[in-house]
């Protein structure tokens, strides 16, 4: 019977911290205690979208986390002249699966996939391609669901296995703390500050494919 053959090497991931933090009076937390609620809130909403963007476009340069679209983690897309999103999608997914990797995820900016749902027959008077207006033509062409972030660069996209390519690891979850730095006490200050640690590790390059939707 045939053997396969698996072949380990050492691999480092760098955990990293992504945080951020803001000031609040002493006064104002006393105060309002639902103020104290909102802060907390919006602390853990915007470290969302920063880890989100550096799961992305992170540098790998401490403290950034390596992201998805940084070299060596994809294989480069050649994508044709004049292809619109869903074409690209559709070359991206049979190019990966020429080599064994079954696609899943798209990864597109929000005002890419508004320029595909708007696309029009003809001269751009004809019947809508992605379905009517009044319609829900669902986000998943070709069987390959999109996932929408503000942080992909317009005009690209990402396509690939994401659920075996990349792996999250989590070392601490999203954590809110408040204390003092430099002369906060003596100013009424408190400093309350968010953050996560975790890293990326893309364990199969050639299951992401990355690059420009349309040829210039």
């Amino acid at each position: 019977k045939p053997e396969s053959e698996l072949t380990f090497e050492p691999y480092n991931v760098a955990i990293e911290t992504v945080a951020h933090w803001i000031k609040v009076s002493n006064q104002l937390l006393a105060d309002a205690p639902a103020v104290a609620a909102y802060i907390d809130t919006r602390l853990r909403d915007g470290l969302a979208q920063r880890v989100e963007r550096q799961l992305l476009l992170g540098t790998g340069v401490t403290p950034q986390i390596k992201g998805l679209t940084i070299a060596g983690n994809f294989v480069a897309f050649t994508a044709d002249s004049g292809a619109n999103l869903v074409e690209s999608i559709n070359k991206a997914k049979y190019n990966r699966w020429a080599v064994g990797e079954v696609v899943d995820t798209v990864i597109v900016n929000p005002a890419d996939w508004a320029a595909m749902e708007v696309l029009r027959e003809g001269a751009g008077t004809g019947q809508y391609l992605y379905g009517a207006p009044g319609t829900v033509a669902g986000a998943s062409p070709f069987g390959v669901d999109v996932v929408m972030s503000q942080f992909m660069p317009v005009g690209n996209f990402m396509i690939g296995s994401l659920r075996s390519s990349a792996t999250i690891y989590q070392r601490q979850g999203a954590t809110v703390e408040m204390g003092y730095i430099n002369d906060d006490f003596t100013k009424n200050l408190v400093t309350i500050r968010a953050e996560e640690r975790l890293g990326l590790a893309v364990d199969r390059p050639m299951g992401l494919m990355y690059g420009a939707i349309t040829a210039v």
